[in-house]
C-alpha cells in the first residue's frame, strides 16, 4: 500500500497538481462528448427517406400532368384536321423533366520544367477539374440554382381516330405527331375508332 501512495505522491511532484487536474477533465469532456446524442442517426435517415419519396411523388405527379397536357394538346389539333374525326390521344414519357444546374469549374494546367547539372530537362505537367453545382439557400435549406429545365421526352404516342381506315389520314396523323415530338415513326401507333 505504502508502494501506491509512494508512486501518486511523485507523480503529483512530477506533474503537478494543476495539471493532472486539467488531464481529469479533458478525460471527462471527451467521454461526455463520445455519447450519442439526442438526435438518433434514424431520424435523421427516415427523413432523407420521406424527403426522397416526397421528391419522387412530386416528380410522378408532373410526369403525369405534362403528359396529359400534350395528350389534350394533340386532341385538340387532330380533331380540327378533316378527315380525321373525332380522335383520343395517349402519351407514354421516357423520363420526368430533367434540371439543369450552373456548375462552378475549378480548372488548373500546370507545367514545371527542370533542368539537371548535365544539361537535360525534365517536363511535368498535371492536370485537374472539379466541377460543383453552384448552390443558393432558399427557406433555409440549400437548393442546386437551376438554369435550365427540359421537358420531358416523349417515348410513344398512341392515336385512335375515327377517319383513321384511310392511308392518307394514318399518314398525316403519323406526320403532324412527329412534327409535334422528336419521335420515330415506329412510335406512333395510328387505330380507327369503333
Amino acid at each position: 500500500m505504502e508502494i501506491k501512495k509512494n508512486t501518486i505522491r511523485d507523480i503529483l511532484q512530477k506533474v503537478g497538481l494543476p495539471k493532472l487536474v486539467l488531464l481529469v477533465l479533458t478525460g471527462i469532456i471527451l467521454l461526455v462528448l463520445s455519447f450519442p446524442s439526442g438526435e438518433s442517426d434514424s431520424d435523421t435517415v427516415s427523413e432523407t427517406e420521406e424527403t426522397t419519396e416526397q421528391n419522387e411523388a412530386e416528380a410522378l405527379e408532373a410526369m403525369e400532368a405534362y403528359a396529359r397536357q400534350q395528350e389534350e394538346d394533340t386532341k385538340n389539333i387532330l380533331s380540327k384536321v378533316e378527315g380525321i374525326g373525332e380522335v383520343e390521344v395517349m402519351v407514354t414519357l421516357a423520363a420526368s423533366e430533367e434540371k439543369i444546374a450552373l456548375q462552378d469549374d475549378d480548372v488548373s494546367d500546370d507545367t514545371v520544367t527542370e533542368e539537371d547539372q548535365q544539361g537535360g530537362t525534365r517536363e511535368q505537367s498535371s492536370y485537374s477539374s472539379k466541377k460543383e453545382s453552384v448552390l443558393v439557400e432558399e427557406d433555409g435549406t440549400e437548393n442546386p440554382y437551376v438554369i435550365q429545365v427540359n421537358a420531358p421526352s416523349v417515348e410513344g404516342v398512341v392515336v385512335v381516330a375515327e377517319g383513321a381506315d384511310s392511308g392518307q389520314i394514318k399518314k398525316e396523323i403519323i406526320e403532324a405527331i412527329q412534327a409535334l415530338f422528336p419521335i420515330e415513326a415506329h412510335k406512333i401507333k395510328v387505330m380507327k375508332m369503333k
